[in-house]
């Protein structure tokens, strides 16, 4: 018999004393000793074998047809050789061992292998011997006994025995009952092909594992116990504790101890790798158990509670897509029950997440939807750009997000009929009474005069905002311009640099040149005036033409003559040595930015606008970032030539108004400029003495679209608010005193008088001191109850993120106790841990008292 590894220390001792002995009374200096095993079974002797031979003793195995070889060899061939002669069986009768004269002059090596077992392993024999006894086989093989040496505790019992010789077999990093159970249920539901469960029959008694399992989750004994039904019991007991309307739609099962089945499922689900395991698991249950009727019969105000199954997302899915569609949504509490399923296990699977996400956009659409009106729509210049900055540009961003989400998350064709619905209220509702409005602006007042007073105007924004700087500061100011980044796309980039520390940033509406397009509207945010167009269309500023970052940079020069442009991808391209010597001495850099232009002018890839507008803020996020690390930047600016206009649908027959016709010397899809234009049905005329340009234009009124070549969905030009409200992000790094190090986050602390803990199960209230600003970042818990440092509770995360007022500012979350611990008149203590960042650090620990009497 060969193996790596086996026998203990102490027996190889036991057996090189008896050689010693036999050598010393032998004639030829030699011993011969026979070793009867009849506990042979999962016996390795490598170390034995490797020992020996270290001491010039030979192993032999004994069997039933080499007796005659084996005394020709000790009696012929090597009479001087010590062996030891190892059998795999009990020692024969007399008359039957043909090796019987040689063991009568030889030695036989007996020994309590259990009493040598027990003082190798450290366990008192009296207490031991009935387990190691039971467990004999398990304890054969050297690796194992390595292992069940370092998980036993130092003032153990038989269970604790059992537990260490679990966790070998099943490879778990621990011997608690979670960890073995978990590495086990990790193989599968089916006993035939789980290899710890196949592991554990094969080297203790399965029976034995069963019954420890059954009582550590407190499930009755029973003859067939199986692991699906222990599994089956704590996915029970966790789906109703979250959500006890399940109860009555479930499959009963029984247990004495329902919180600790609970509170390992739970721990268990809060893990990512544990979600992986745990999934096809329960999915498994799902479709035996019928799921999929059952919980569609539960009303949505209780499905959202039911976080257990991952088939309960698919359902509350479909009853938001069906009120979203055909029923009123306000008042319903839709978004606290999208929040509450975005908190829970299987929402941080990205295709979940990004459903809930793309509902949370639908529902403020709807929402928009149902309070439609038009209260805002009052007719004067600086109302019209109010209504917009203030009210309108949200439907469009959510819209765009909405649309973003479809498109890039892949989201499945169940929810086009919502996309469609919303589609359409947009650009068949929403869209044309804005363009009504503005229409109706454009008669009244702006297609004569079209600045409006009171409004930043895009020819004035060098004058008003970058040229006080150069004169009352010595910093270098950035003045990146984003081609069509229009507002609502700048008022989430605003969003995003206001998270960042030691930023003060700012957010206004500019008015852009009409026509609204990409030569006129670069040419008015340079410094200087527009002198003229010519008649290919060619922007001239202060005479020179502004149609390259070359001569832009001499147009800047002429107010500021250490200025500088650049295309912003060629600049950063340059790296941090390169880029800083390109930009030194330098007050004023303009970066030009084009992502969105140059996706949504072309036909072959306007669908793609949405997506191109989401990569725009991210890119510009990340530039401000570099720029205010890599070049120190303290003050940059951030705006655009024009926004645009976006339709997803295809464009109807009566938007597509006639060419202008007569001395055109620029047309595109919403405009035209010349001299003496024709004003077809559908357009309006436009003055451009406000530039004091001996032109005219003309653009599409409303949504109209002239006949044109190139694509129809993504257009600028013309005098909607999306083409001519460009945002203005003014950015300032802090510097000096007011300078903070780190971020400050909002304070929390328990809400609670009465610290008297009465029930297993039991609410627990937090209070958000401050509300999550600029100021305050929001702050994320981890709590659980501790008594020592044991954890009694299930443990839970907390995220503090309120910027509201102070008494909507409370959280209130249910804690459940682990049975089986005396809590009677103890203490224990809720621990707060602070997991906002990368490290988790202690936050607070509050006392409580335990006075639960009985589960």
């Amino acid at each position: 018999m060969t193996g790596k590894a086996g026998g203990s220390v102490e027996l190889v001792n036991k057996l090189l004393e008896l050689f010693e002995r036999e050598k010393q009374r032998s004639p030829l200096k030699r011993g011969i000793v026979f070793w009867y095993d009849e506990d042979a079974d999962g016996r390795e002797l490598g170390e034995i074998r490797d020992t020996l031979k270290g001491e010039g003793i030979q192993v032999r195995e004994l069997r039933e047809d080499n007796a005659f070889q084996i005394k020709y060899l000790l009696e012929v061939e090597q009479r001087e050789t010590s062996f030891l002669l190892y059998a795999p069986f009990a020692r024969p009768e007399p008359e039957r061992n043909m090796l019987l004269d040689i063991l009568l002059y030889s030695a036989e090596f007996k020994t309590d292998e259990t009493a040598l077992l027990a003082e190798e392993l450290g366990l008192d024999l009296n207490r031991a011997r009935s387990f190691l006894q039971r467990y004999k086989l398990f304890f054969r093989e050297k690796r194992r006994k390595e292992k069940f040496r370092r998980l036993l505790p130092l003032q153990g019992k038989e269970g604790d025995w059992k537990a260490a010789v679990f966790a070998v077999l099943a490879q778990a990093n621990s011997a608690q009952p979670m960890d073995v159970f978990r590495a086990v249920i990790g193989e599968g539901l089916k006993e035939e092909s789980n290899q710890a469960l196949i592991r554990i029959g094969k080297f203790a008694p399965l029976e034995d594992f069963y019954l420890w399992i059954y009582t550590h989750f407190g499930l009755r004994e029973t003859e067939s116990p199986s692991l699906k039904e222990v599994f089956a019991t704590m996915v029970w007991c966790h789906a109703v504790t979250c959500a006890p309307e399940t109860e009555v739609i479930l499959p009963r099962y029984e247990t004495r101890l329902p919180n600790t089945c609970y509170v390992f499922l739970e721990d268990w689900l809060r893990e990512e790798r544990g979600r992986k395991v745990l999934k096809p698991l329960v999915q498994q249950l799902e479709s035996d158990w019928g799921l999929y009727g059952k919980l569609r019969e539960l009303p949505l105000d209780r499905l959202v509670d039911c976080l257990t199954f991952p088939l309960t997302d698919e359902v509350v899915l479909e009853n938001l897509q069906d009120l979203l569609l055909y029923h009123r949504v306000s008042g319903l509490g839709l978004d606290q029950m999208i929040d509450q399923r975005l908190s829970g296990y299987w929402a941080e699977e990205k295709r979940i997440r990004n459903a809930y996400s793309f509902f949370s956009h639908a529902l403020s659409l709807t929402l928009y939807k149902e309070k439609a009106h038009k209260a805002h729509y009052r007719l004067k210049g600086r109302d019209w750009i109010r209504a917009y900055t203030e009210h309108d540009y949200k439907i469009d961003q959510i819209y765009r997000k909405l649309m973003w989400i479809y498109n890039q998350a892949g989201m499945p064709d169940e929810l086009t009929p919502l996309r469609d619905h919303l589609t359409r209220w947009v650009e068949e509702e929403f869209l044309p009474d804005l363009a009504d409005y503005t229409d109706r602006m454009m008669t009244r007042e702006l297609a004569a005069r079209w600045p409006i007073n009171g409004v930043l105007q895009q020819s004035a924004f060098f004058r008003e905002r970058i040229a006080p700087l150069v004169e009352k500061t010595t910093e270098r100011i950035f003045v990146i311009i984003s081609d069509a980044l229009r507002y609502e796309a700048g008022a989430e980039l605003f969003e995003k640099l206001g998270q960042r520390l030691n930023a003060e940033v700012s957010l206004e509406p500019m008015q852009a040149t009409l026509p609204s397009y990409t030569r006129l509207g670069m040419g008015a945010l340079l410094p200087g005036k527009v002198t003229r167009i010519d008649e290919q269309g060619t922007v001239y500023v202060e005479e020179l033409p502004a149609t390259g970052v070359s001569t832009r940079e001499k147009i800047l020069q002429q107010a500021v003559p250490d200025g500088v442009a650049f295309r912003l991808d060629d600049w950063i391209q340059l790296g941090k040595e390169k880029g800083l010597e390109a930009i030194r001495g330098r007050r004023v850099v303009y970066l030009y930015h084009n992502r969105i232009d140059a996706t949504g002018d072309q036909q072959v890839t306007e669908t793609y606008t949405f997506d191109d507008v989401q990569q725009a803020i991210e890119e510009l996020e990340r530039v401000v970032g570099k720029l205010t690390g890599t070049f120190s930047a303290k003050r940059i600016f951030i705006t655009a030539d024009h926004g645009f206009l976006y339709q997803h649908s295809p464009l109807e027959a009566d938007r597509l108004a006639d060419r202008v016709e007569d001395k055109v010397m620029e047309q595109h899809r919403r405009f035209a400029i010349g001299r003496d234009l024709t004003v077809t049905p559908g357009a309006q005329r436009v003055s451009l003495d406000y530039l004091n340009l001996d032109l005219e234009a003309v653009v599409a009124g409303g949504l109209n679209r002239f006949k044109a070549g190139g694509g129809m969905k993504f257009v600028h030009g013309g005098a909607m608010p999306q083409e001519v409200v460009v945002p203005v992000i003014q950015y300032r790094e802090i510097h000096g005193r007011g300078r903070k190090r780190e971020e400050a986050y909002v304070d929390v602390r328990v809400a609670m008088r009465s610290k008297v803990i009465t029930h297993y199960q039991f609410n627990a209230l937090f209070f958000q001191e401050q509300k999550v600003s600029r100021d305050f970042r929001p702050r994320h818990l981890r709590a659980a109850f501790y008594k020592g440092d044991e954890r009694i509770s299930n443990e839970v995360t907390l995220v503090f993120d309120s910027d509201r007022e102070a008494p909507d500012r409370h959280t209130e979350t249910t804690f459940t106790l682990i049975e089986g611990r005396d809590f009677a008149g103890k203490p224990c203590i809720l621990r707060l841990e602070d997991v906002t960042g990368a490290k988790i650090e202690l936050y607070v620990e509050e006392p409580f008292e335990l006075r639960v009497y009985d589960v």
